[in-house]
Order: C-alpha cells, then sequence, then structure tokens
C-alpha cells in the first residue's frame, strides 16, 4: 500500500488540509510538537480501518464540529483504490464508508464504487485486498511515537507473546484448544461405551431365564383361554334371559297403557253420550213454540230494515259535516297566516328602525379608531424592541462566556512563558531539552499568541459596555410603553362592536322601504277578506247539500227501539231452527256412542287376560338371573387372570427381542469404542503438536534467524559493525532443564550487555534495527508486500553521531521501500531528506506544505 492522496476535514486539529504523496520517495514529516503530525498518520489508519490512538471516533471530530471526513487514495500494484470515511457525532451517531477503484490496466479514468451493503462487509473487503489489518500496519509499517522500544523493554516471557502475536500464532492456541475439546469430548464418549457395554453384556447374560418364563406363560395362557371360553357362554346364557325380560318388561308397559286408554275412552264416550241426551231433551222441548217465534222474528226483520236507512243518510250527513269543518279550518287557518305575516312584518319595521345609526354612534366610531391605529403601531415599535433586546442579551452572554474562557488561557500561557524563560527549560510537550533558540523562539510565539487573546479579551470589554447602554435604553422604551398598551385590547372589542352596529343600520336602512310597503299590503288583504276563495266557494255547496237530504234524528231513534226490541226473537228463531235439524242427529249420534263402548270393553278384556300371560313368563326370567352375578363375577376373574398371563408373555417375550437387539448395538458399540480409541491417540499427538512446544515453537524457531540477520545488517549500517544483536529462544535452568524463553543479548566492543545498560542512543537504534526486521517478517508472512514505512519520532534520544547514522540508515534501506516517511520536530534534520512537508499550527487550524 503506497499512500497517494490525502484529504482531512474537520479530522482533530485540522479543519481543511491535502497532502499529495504523488511522486514522494523519502520525505521528512515536520512540525513542532502538538502541531498535528502524528495526525496525520491517525487520519491514515482511521481511514483504512476505522481506528486510531483515540477510544471513540467521536474524539477524533475538531472542537466544535459535528461532522468529519478523511479522503485516502492509495497505489496497490497496479491500481488505485480510494477509501472516503465520514462520521457524525451525536448521541445517535452515524458513520459513512465507501471503498473505490480505479484499475490502471482498463483504461479506466472514472472512480467505480466497489463498497458492500454494510460498512462492517465494506471493512472486511478493504482488510482482504490489502492483507493487512490494523494491528499488523502499526507493527510493521508504522512505528508509532513512543512505541519504538515495545519489543526489547518486555520481559522474555512478554517478548515472546508479542512476537507470537506479530507471526500470528494465536491462532495455534485456537488449534489446542479445539483439539482438547476434541479429545475430552472423545473421553467422555468412551467412559459412556464403556458403561453401556457393561450394562448389555449383563442383560444379555439373563437370556436363558427370559426363555424359561416364556414357555412358562405361554402354557398359562393356553389354559386360562379354555376356561375364559366356558365364562363366557354361561355369560351370554345370562345376558339372552337379561334381554328377553326387558322386552317382556316392554309390552306389560304398553298392555297397561293399552288398559289405561280404554278406560279412559269408555269415561269420555259416557261423558258425551249424557250431553247429547240433555241437547235432545232440550230440542223436543222449543218445537212447540214455533208460530210465536215466527211471527216475533218477521217483525223483527222490518224494523232492521227502517233502522238501516235512516243509518246510511246520517252516515252521509256526516261526511258532509266533516267536509264543512275541514273547510271552515282551512278559511280561518288562511286569516291567521296573514295575520302572522302582517305581525311580522310590523316587528321588522320597528326592529329596523331601532337599528338606524344616530349620528353620536357615528361620531364614537371614529374616535375609536383612531385611538386604536395610534396604540396598535405603539405596539409594533416594542416588538421590534423586544427583538432587539433579545438579541443583545444573546450576544453579551455569547461574549461573557468568550471572555470566561479567555482568561484562564491567558493564565495557562503566562504560567508556560515563565517556565520557557528558566534557563535549561524542557520541552512542555515531549519533555526533552530545549536549545535557547528553540526556547526563545518558542517564548515569542507564545507572547503573540497571549497578545491576540488579550485584544479579543478587551475588545469583547468594550463591546459589553457598548451593549450595556444599548439595553438600558431600549428597557425603558418598553416601560414607557407598557401602560399606554395596557387598553388595546379593550378598546379593539368597543371598535369592533361599534363597526358591527353601524353596518347593521346601514343595511336597516335599506331594507326598511321593502318591509314598510308588503305590511300595507297584507293589512289591505285581511280587511277585504279576500282570501281561501276556493275553501269559500267548496263550504257554500257542502251547507246545500245538507240541506237537501232530509235525515229525521226522531224516527231513527224510534227505529233503533224496535230493533233491540225484536233482537230476543232473532235468537229464538235461531235455536228453532238448530232444534229442527238437531233432533234427528242427535238420535244417531246416541246409537253410535253405544256401539263404542261396547268395543273398548272387549279390547280392555283381551288385554288383561294377556297381561296374566306375560308376569308370568317374566317371573320365570327372573328366577334364572338371580345367578347373574356369580356368573359374571367368575367371568371377570378368568378374564383378568387371562389378561395378566398375556401380559406376562408379551413382556417375556420383549425382553428376549430386546437382547436380540443388545446383541447387535453390543458389536456396533465395540466397533465404535475402537474408532474412539483411535481418535484418542490422534488428538493427543494434535494437542502436542499445537502447544507452545510444538508447531508455534518451530515458528519462533524459524522466524528469530530471519529477524537476527536482518536486525544485524540494520544494527551494523547504523553502528558501523559496533554493535550485534542475538536472539535466544532457550536457556537452561539450575536444575539443568531447558526452557522456552526469548532473550535479547547485545553485544559492542565491550562485550555483552543487557538492554537497559546501553544508552538512549544506542537502545533506539536496537529498537529501530529489531522493528523494521519483524515489519518484513510480518508483511512476508501476511502475504502483503511492505512498499510503506513510517518512522514516528525517533530522533529525540541521539546525539548527533546518532542521528546521522540513522539518518544514513534510513537512506540504506529506502531503496526497499516505494515511500518512507519520517516524522520529527527536530529542527536541524528537516534539510537531511530530500523532501520536506511541513505542518504549522495555526488559531484556525492546522495547515500542511510541502517543500
Amino acid at each position: 500500500m503506497i499512500p497517494c492522496r490525502l484529504s482531512l476535514t474537520n479530522f482533530m486539529c485540522y479543519r481543511q488540509a491535502t497532502v499529495d504523496f504523488s511522486g514522494i520517495h523519502v520525505a521528512c514529516l515536520a512540525g513542532e510538537n502538538g502541531a498535528g503530525k502524528s495526525a496525520l498518520l491517525d487520519a491514515i489508519t482511521w481511514a483504512l480501518w476505522g481506528k486510531s490512538r483515540a477510544k471513540r471516533d467521536d474524539e477524533l471530530i475538531r472542537l466544535g464540529e459535528d461532522e468529519m471526513e478523511v479522503d485516502l487514495t492509495f497505489q496497490l500494484g497496479h491500481d488505485l483504490y480510494r477509501v472516503l470515511r465520514k462520521r457524525k457525532a451525536g448521541k445517535r451517531g452515524r458513520s459513512l464508508l465507501d471503498f473505490q477503484v480505479r484499475p490502471s490496466l482498463e483504461g479506466e479514468s472514472r472512480w467505480r464504487s466497489i463498497a458492500e451493503d454494510t460498512i462492517r462487509a465494506t471493512q472486511a473487503k478493504i482488510t482482504q485486498i490489502l492483507r493487512l489489518d490494523y494491528d499488523t500496519f502499526v507493527n510493521s509499517a508504522f512505528l508509532r511515537q513512543g512505541r519504538a522500544d515495545e519489543f526489547t523493554v518486555k520481559t522474555p516471557a512478554e517478548r515472546k507473546r508479542v512476537l507470537g502475536e506479530i507471526l500470528g500464532l494465536d491462532l495455534w492456541k485456537v488449534y489446542e484448544e479445539r483439539a482438547k475439546e476434541r479429545l475430552r469430548a472423545v473421553q467422555n464418549e468412551g467412559r459412556a461405551l464403556d458403561l453401556r457395554l457393561a450394562e448389555i453384556e449383563a442383560e444379555l447374560t439373563r437370556r436363558p431365564e427370559y426363555e424359561a418364563q416364556v414357555r412358562a406363560a405361554q402354557a398359562e395362557v393356553v389354559e386360562l383361554s379354555a376356561a375364559l371360553q366356558k365364562a363366557q357362554e354361561a355369560w351370554q346364557e345370562m345376558e339372552t334371559a337379561r334381554t328377553e325380560l326387558r322386552h317382556l318388561a316392554v309390552q306389560l308397559h304398553e298392555l297397561a297403557d293399552r288398559i289405561g286408554q280404554a278406560q279412559r275412552e269408555q269415561k269420555t264416550l259416557q261423558q258425551e253420550k249424557q250431553e247429547r241426551e240433555a241437547r235432545l231433551a232440550h230440542y223436543r222441548e222449543l218445537l212447540p213454540q214455533a208460530d210465536r217465534i215466527e211471527a216475533g222474528f218477521a217483525a223483527y226483520q222490518k224494523a232492521l230494515e227502517r233502522e238501516r236507512a235512516l243509518g246510511e243518510k246520517l252516515a252521509t250527513l256526516a261526511e258532509l259535516n266533516e267536509r264543512r269543518s275541514a273547510l271552515e279550518a282551512q278559511i280561518a287557518e288562511a286569516r291567521h297566516a296573514l295575520r302572522t305575516r302582517r305581525e311580522l312584518a310590523a316587528q321588522q319595521v320597528a326592529g329596523l328602525k331601532a337599528r338606524l345609526p344616530t349620528p353620536d354612534l357615528l361620531r364614537q366610531h371614529e374616535e375609536i379608531r383612531a385611538q386604536v391605529a395610534h396604540l396598535t403601531q405603539l405596539r409594533q415599535s416594542r416588538e421590534a424592541a423586544l427583538a432587539d433586546l433579545a438579541r443583545l442579551t444573546e450576544e453579551r452572554a455569547a461574549l461573557e462566556a468568550q471572555n470566561k474562557g479567555l482568561k484562564p488561557e491567558m493564565e495557562t500561557l503566562k504560567e508556560r512563558i515563565e517556565l520557557l524563560e528558566q534557563a535549561e527549560a524542557n520541552c512542555p510537550l515531549c519533555g526533552q531539552p530545549l536549545a535557547d533558540a528553540d526556547r526563545l523562539r518558542l517564548v515569542e510565539e507564545l507572547w503573540a499568541e497571549g497578545t491576540q487573546i488579550g485584544d479579543t479579551y478587551r475588545a469583547n470589554r468594550a463591546r459589553l459596555e457598548v451593549i450595556s447602554a444599548e439595553v438600558a435604553g431600549l428597557k425603558a422604551q418598553i416601560a414607557q410603553s407598557e401602560p399606554l398598551l395596557h387598553d388595546l385590547p379593550r378598546l379593539q372589542r368597543e371598535a369592533a362592536t361599534l363597526a358591527e352596529r353601524v353596518r347593521a343600520g346601514e343595511e336597516a336602512a335599506a331594507a326598511l322601504e321593502a318591509v314598510q310597503t308588503e305590511l300595507e299590503r297584507l293589512e289591505t288583504e285581511l280587511a277585504a277578506e279576500a282570501y281561501a276563495p276556493e275553501a269559500r266557494e267548496a263550504l257554500a255547496a257542502v251547507l246545500a247539500q245538507a240541506a237537501e237530504l232530509g235525515y229525521d234524528a226522531e224516527a231513527h231513534e224510534a227505529a233503533r227501539r224496535a230493533v233491540a226490541e225484536g233482537q230476543l226473537f232473532a235468537e229464538e228463531k235461531a235455536r228453532l231452527d238448530a232444534a229442527r235439524t238437531g233432533v234427528e242427529q242427535e238420535e244417531l249420534a246416541l246409537a253410535r256412542l253405544e256401539e263404542a263402548v261396547l268395543r273398548w270393553q272387549k279390547q280392555e278384556e283381551a288385554d288383561r287376560v294377556r297381561q296374566t300371560e306375560l308376569e308370568g313368563a317374566a317371573k320365570t326370567l327372573e328366577e334364572r338371573l338371580r345367578d347373574a352375578p356369580t356368573v359374571e363375577e367368575e367371568l371377570a376373574r378368568v378374564r383378568a387372570a387371562e389378561a395378566e398371563a398375556r401380559q406376562r408373555l408379551g413382556a417375556a417375550q420383549q425382553r428376549l427381542v430386546a437382547c436380540d437387539a443388545l446383541a447387535q448395538q453390543r458389536e456396533s458399540r465395540r466397533k465404535r469404542r475402537d474408532e474412539l480409541a483411535r481418535l484418542e491417540n490422534l488428538y493427543e499427538e494434535l494437542r502436542t503438536a499445537f502447544g507452545v512446544r510444538g508447531v508455534p515453537a518451530m515458528i519462533i524457531e524459524a522466524a528469530v534467524p530471519e529477524i537476527e540477520v536482518e536486525a544485524n545488517r540494520l544494527l551494523g549500517r547504523m553502528t558501523a559493525g559496533r554493535m550485534h544483536v542475538r536472539l535466544e529462544t532457550q536457556r537452561e535452568t539450575l536444575a539443568g532443564e531447558v526452557r522456552e524463553t526469548l532473550e535479547i543479548q547485545i553485544a559492542d566492543e565491550l562485550g555483552t550487555r543487557e538492554y537497559s545498560l546501553y544508552s538512549g542512543g544506542e537502545a533506539f537504534r536496537v529498537n529501530f534495527a529489531l522493528r523494521i526486521a519483524l515489519s518484513r517478517l510480518l508483511a512476508r508472512r501476511a502475504g502483503a508486500q511492505l512498499q510503506t514505512l513510517i518512522i514516528d519520532e525517533g530522533f529525540g534520544t541521539q546525539d548527533t553521531q546518532g542521528r546521522e547514522r540513522l539518518v544514513e540508515a534510513i537512506h540504506t534501506i529506502q531503496d526497499e521501500f516505494a515511500c518512507v516517511l519520517v516524522i520529527t520536530h527536530i529542527e536541524e534534520l528537516r534539510d537531511a531528506f530530500p523532501v520536506r512537508i511541513q505542518v504549522t499550527k495555526r488559531p484556525d487550524g492546522s495547515v500542511v506544505e510541502l517543500m
């Protein structure tokens, strides 16, 4: 991976910056401490992997902003790739990641997105294409600030663990745990199989016992089956007797019902006979009175004829009276409607006259309108003053808050200046000693920054005084308008009421003339009675018809009395007619009743004879059924014994079948036990191979010579062959045992000494050589080509000769990398490299310049 172009927006100390790495082979990334050099490297790692020195992404966003963006273009092989990563802060922050490619071999000039559907999937794709993850990059291509001695200062055990992590040996621990888990599972399954095989063997030894149980159970089932057959035959005879007895009971019940019905029928026939004999006697008494009844009935019919004719005239007269009442009601309704309309018109005239506007009303309306217009203009002026007051209040609060923050900054700058003005002052950021020129330059920069902050503070104070005066004037203006505006709502209501009254008066004046004309017309029509002409004409016709009808009420009343008196003869005439036809009918009915009574008596006698026969047969069956409980108990006993015998037979046969199945299981489980023994040996060997003394130890043993050769090659160049490093992976204990370790032995012209006994410059050369060697080893094992090397702040501990040799070592290995970036704040090293990327911190954000 070779960086080509890096663009930042609101990232850490950068508001907007772009770095073009095109054509850069070896460059120095220079700038003061805290200027933002390491932030550029954080931007690269955050763009590629979403990781940096910060614990959270939101900590990378520039102070005062809520969104950041990093755009990185890099070359890999012959293709160009572009990563665009954005982050928006907040409680529910949002992230965006896009991955693009521009293949050079296909001749494309536009970027093509190859991002996946999710950020996680896109990140995995970037890592796959780079063949480097964040940790591998940091431990290989990126020598981060303060971590150059991360490998050498650890204990041998920790150093070996770090080397194992760099070489990816943690995977072998996973393999070892999996082998242990498989081994435990195989051993547990083997123990379970052994227990099961022992249970199967114990069960198979009982097979002869189960076979004897089957033979005994079979003999018992045969014997009990015969006894059960006999018991079932005896029980069947009892069931047949029960069925016959139930049938007899049903027949006896039916006979009892028939006898009861015959008795009821005879009683009913006797009652009917008595009723018919009484009617026949009544008919014979009525026949001698026939002449008297017929004469009275003839007079009744004549009176009924007269009453019917007069009733028809009365009905016609009632109809005419109803029509007369309806017509008179129509005439009265029309008259009432005219009077109602006249009264309404009169009320409207009076109401319209009362609504006409008076001169006093018009004058009062004009005066209140003028007052409302004046107060409305005053309220608008007050609202504008309130808006200005709120704006000035916000501005004053912002300026006071800014001054409150500027004061501690000025105090801090003052303390830093006092520290730097002392002799032999150290850098306030990295803690390294400062030369006099650097110290004086830093003091001047801090004085300039303090002056700028002081100017801002004083300008804010002056503006605050102006704001206070303006606020006082606005408050006075608002206070003066308050009492005047108090009556505005009341005046607005009065103005609206008066305007409505004026408008109503104008409408009343326009409608008054038409309403007066309508009132005069209605009064004229009522005086002439010129309403409902058709109803009046119809009423005259109805009165004429009633006079022509000639209805006599007294004659009608006399006819009604004659009809009432003759009603008795009509009833007697009906009884006489019934007697003349009923005598013969009643005599025939009495003869039929006599015959029916005789039939029911004969049927009752026959049913009683049959009842006696059935009762005798039922008594015989009941005597037979006295032995039924004994027969049923014997059947239940034999049936239960036979079922138990069959159950014992089935259980014995099932045990034999189970023995056959167990014999088959024994063979299959023995084969599985042999397979588990083989797997146990295999997983035991794998556990040993995957353990620390197995393949990981072999990998470390194979990697150590590569690290030694590469480190000594670089260390020889940096020390003119004076220093040499050796890595020991095993050591002998006092007890004579050989243990795994990872010791660093460093030798120079004085001999071999521990790492801690060397000076800072010498220690850094060793650290640098080992880190470069580890980086190359890690890149080769990751399958990635290490094309970029970044060295962050490695010169502060070196003397002049050490710095020159370290620069010489960097120049020596520069051809092995496509891009080498060296980060330093030491001024005399800025010109030691062909290209310098200068980072400068400014109040509005750090800037990057290519020199």
